[in-house]
């Protein structure tokens, strides 16, 4: 239980965090590689960045897992908001909060190099969530992944009209204010989609049940089974910790200890600073209430101040292991400096599927990088042009047609696989509104990915 000066002090720690992050995002590390050019120094910076990348992937993981997902849970069973609305709207923008504070800092230093990586990133990011997050979900529950048609196809289409409009804008290599504001307002259109029909409907409509077991997880919407256990046919099956799900602010300090396998031991020893850290700086749930009325508020905006901050310390690691490793900015953008920018998505999202919050998992995957392509680009770019009359940004023509042609047919291709039972009796005897993602899918989709990755990065060889 934290005390009342210690709780007063959380909101600036907050703060704190996501200014760190920031001034870990800006930060050049390009010249520091140059300056010691030797190979023992470039190997020795190749395995510490390696490691480092390694824990806070450690660190994110059980932040995701622990703290925030319980919280943004709470927070939509507060609020009555359905499971899909809730990962377009509130997780997908806590997780695009790192690639938002990225390109605003790419913007503000006027690098070309930067903003031109930061690019690269927006087409690499939205493969990895097309791709790899879905298929990732896929592959850490035992059933078929069972995702609603209806979200899947309103977030994609979101996502593909938003890219559109990024091209669009982009033609000339200048963006002015104007154009830039267009880009949020497609953002601010889509949670009007996302949110209204939630208001016009009837207060006791499909989405929020009447039932006591509903009333227990209204997160879980009416195709999901009403209690903790997974539906008979496509419902995820639950892997996290019990506790984890019992008590939605779980004390790190209570779970079972892991079974005591050399990796697993290696991997509690690693994972023992973080949890201490964590127990001492986020507030948990005290039995079935809470210190304060909204002290739930308060640990979900801590979470996403660290997730803020290892995200940003990723990112900082992969810059230092693309530079040690040549790459170009374009290709490290789309590649290294992306696999580390989804970090949240793919640890958010795997902690929804893990917990039976298919829709959430998904769309917040998608709807992360709705955000990333419309407010993540335009709102700082609306903000440089305000000043500066306009902002040039670097574009080739024949590297972003391959980017936006591989992340175009990424969604076509998930598309294809997500509404394929609407053509077909390929999955007979289940419910009308839910889809099926199988292992098989899974594979195709990281198949996918690396083609991708490739489509990329031999244009630019």
């Amino acid at each position: 239980m934290l005390t009342k000066s210690t709780s007063s002090c959380l909101p600036r720690l907050a703060a704190c965090m996501f200014q760190l992050a920031s001034v870990v995002a800006a930060t050049n590390t390009t010249d520091v590689i140059d300056a010691h050019p030797s190979v023992a120094f470039r190997a020795a910076d190749i395995a510490v960045s390696t490691g480092g990348l390694l824990l806070l992937f450690l660190g994110l993981a059980i932040i995701c897992d622990d703290y925030l997902v319980p919280a943004i849970e709470l927070l939509c069973e507060r609020l009555s908001i359905p499971d899909d609305a809730a990962g377009a709207s509130f997780l997908a923008f806590g997780s695009a909060a790192p690639e938002i504070v990225l390109n605003a800092v790419a913007t503000a230093e006027g690098r070309l190099e930067s903003m031109e990586a930061t690019v690269s990133a927006i087409q690499g990011s939205a493969m990895i969530a097309f791709a790899v997050i879905p298929a990732l979900c896929v592959l850490v529950i035992s059933t078929p992944l069972a995702v609603s048609w209806a979200p899947m196809l309103r977030d994609s289409g979101a996502y593909i009209l938003s890219l559109g409009a990024l091209v669009v804008v982009m033609h000339d290599s200048v963006v002015t204010a104007v154009e830039a504001l267009v880009l949020c307002g497609i953002y601010v259109v889509y949670l009007l989609v996302i949110f209204l029909p939630l208001y016009c409907q009837p207060k006791h409509s499909a989405f929020v049940t009447n039932s006591a077991d509903a009333a227990a997880s209204p997160l879980l919407g009416p195709h999901h089974a009403t209690s903790r256990s997974p539906p008979p046919t496509y419902g995820a099956t639950i892997t996290m910790s019990t506790a984890a799900l019992d008590d939605p602010l779980v004390d790190p300090s209570e779970q079972d200890e892991l079974p005591r396998t050399w990796l697993q031991f290696v991997l509690q020893v690693l994972s023992e600073p973080f949890h201490l850290a964590f127990q001492l700086t986020l507030p948990t749930r005290d039995g079935d209430t809470y210190s304060t009325r909204h002290l739930y508020l308060l640990a979900l905006a801590l979470s996403i101040g660290y997730v803020a901050l290892f995200s940003a310390g990723a990112l900082y690691l992969t810059r230092r292991l693309s530079s040690a490793l040549g790459l170009s900015s374009t290709t490290a953008g789309a590649t290294l400096l992306a696999l580390g920018a989804q970090i949240p998505d793919t640890m958010a999202s795997v902690s929804l599927a893990r917990a039976g919050h298919a829709d959430a998992a998904v769309c917040n995957a998608i709807g992360s990088q709705v955000i990333n392509v419309t407010l993540g680009s335009g709102l700082p770019w609306a903000l440089y042009a305000l000043f500066e009359s306009s902002i040039r940004i670097p574009f080739k023509d024949e590297t972003m047609l391959w980017k936006s042609l591989a992340v175009v047919v990424g969604a076509y291709i998930l598309l294809t696989f997500n509404v394929r039972r609407l053509f077909c009796g390929c999955f007979p005897g289940d419910k009308p509104s839910l889809i099926g993602l199988t292992k098989v899918d899974g594979a195709v989709l990281l198949l996918l990915y690396v083609l991708c990755n490739v489509a990329i990065v031999l244009p630019t060889t």
